[in-house]
């Protein structure tokens, strides 16, 4: 059986100016932040973080489903996949910054505010410093764990041709643990670091969401690293079919059914209480400053990209479902935004430099980071029998 032995993916322009453009930018938010912004600097700076720690997060998940799942157009982007969830250990380190602001980003953290608020000072056993802090550390080592894990066994697969099927198994058996490690992981990470902003509400759906947000970045992603590998790699350029590529359009267009699905659950479940006390988080953002912004989020966020989705000719053609991805990562974002910022005062959807700052920042470093994992292996899995019969069969 012949092996899918590629040359290695020139990606050094994009390791140097994301890295460059990245260090800019963080380099000038750091400085306007201790130039009086700080309490600004942590708020953008908590919300860009999230998104992309997503994208990382989101493709260790999809990293999962795709071994479970079989398929060629699964074993197709699971290269690209882990290269992405292996930025995990670097926002582990980037998490420093988000604990250093915990003052400005949580309010459970002034000993004042959980006198005043009953609800709130019940839940110190588990909302204080040290246990927020111990927790964090273990959710990035089981997810590191988990990135490195799936990287050397992918490495082996491509290392050893007589043992590729044994690991596939290995990979596939593995998945279905790590699916449910995930999501208790992630659970506690989504309570933490986001809904924890405003401690005296709380719902259990809250963490779904943020996993199907994940899963739509890393999903929206890998499909533009597809479609622009495919222009530089004829094997690729084969690979990614119209059928291979209608099956990722698929797979968006239901992650993206069952986002807005969660979504319009917590919401109708929240407000059905009809009690303010405990719907405070809706009332905000359905209030008139926010009021708009929660409408684009459900017609151009949910209704326009899902109605566009059902084309058979969008979800087949590279250029119209890299547009459709992009605009996913635009809503996503806007997505981490609505989620958070409205918790700490803003007057309705009011864009700051730091923001912008932050938000290319991370998205350099990360983009550095990535491409440079992309370049260090074979860009698609070199032994993997489903894909090994696929050429075979001249797919």
């Amino acid at each position: 059986m012949s092996s899918l032995k590629l040359p290695p993916i020139n990606t050094g322009k994009a390791q140097i100016g994301g890295l460059v453009v990245g260090a800019v930018a963080l380099l000038v938010a750091v400085i306007l932040g201790f130039a009086g912004h700080a309490e600004g600097f942590f708020q953008s700076y908590l919300f860009t973080y999230l998104f992309w720690l997503g994208i990382s997060l989101g493709s260790l998940m999809l990293l999962f489903v795709v071994h479970l799942a079989g398929g060629s157009w699964g074993a197709l982007i699971s290269r690209p996949l882990e290269a992405a969830a292996g930025a995990v250990p670097l926002f582990a380190l980037l998490f420093l910054p988000i604990v250093f602001g915990m003052k400005d980003l949580y309010p459970w953290t002034d000993a004042a505010y959980v006198a005043s608020e009953p609800t709130v000072a019940a839940k110190t056993a588990y909302l204080n410093t040290v246990f927020f802090i111990v927790r964090a550390v273990v959710i990035f080592a089981v997810f590191t764990f988990g990135a490195y894990l799936y990287r050397r066994l992918g490495k082996r697969q491509d290392d050893d041709a007589g043992t590729s099927a044994r690991t596939g198994y290995r990979m596939k058996n593995l998945s279905g643990l790590w699916v449910v490690v995930y999501i208790l992981t992630m659970t506690f990470a989504a309570f933490d670091w986001a809904m924890s902003v405003t401690p005296t509400w709380f719902s259990g759906i809250y963490p779904g969401i943020i996993m199907a947000s994940q899963v739509i970045s890393a999903l929206a992603a890998v499909i533009l690293v597809m479609v622009n590998l495919a222009r530089v790699n004829p094997t690729i350029d084969k690979l990614l079919t119209p059928k291979r590529l209608q099956d990722l359009g698929n797979l968006l267009m239901a992650v993206t059914m069952f986002w807005a699905y969660t979504q319009i659950s917590q919401l109708i479940i929240q407000w059905s209480n009809n009690v303010v006390e405990t719907a405070t988080w809706y009332t905000l953002r359905l209030g008139p400053d926010w009021v708009g912004m929660s409408a684009f989020l459900l017609f151009f966020g949910f209704f326009a990209p899902f109605m566009i989705l059902f084309s058979r000719w969008v979800k087949r053609t590279r250029r119209a479902l890299s547009i459709v991805a992009v605009w996913a990562l635009v809503v996503q974002c806007l997505n981490y935004y609505w989620f958070l910022v409205p918790a700490y005062g803003r007057s309705g959807f009011q864009v700051t430099v730091l923001d912008v700052l932050l938000l290319v920042g991370l998205g350099g470093i990360w983009v550095a980071v990535y491409a440079r994992a992309l370049a260090a292996r074979n860009v698609v899995p070199a032994n993997d029998p489903r894909l090994l019969k696929v050429v075979e069969h001249h797919a």
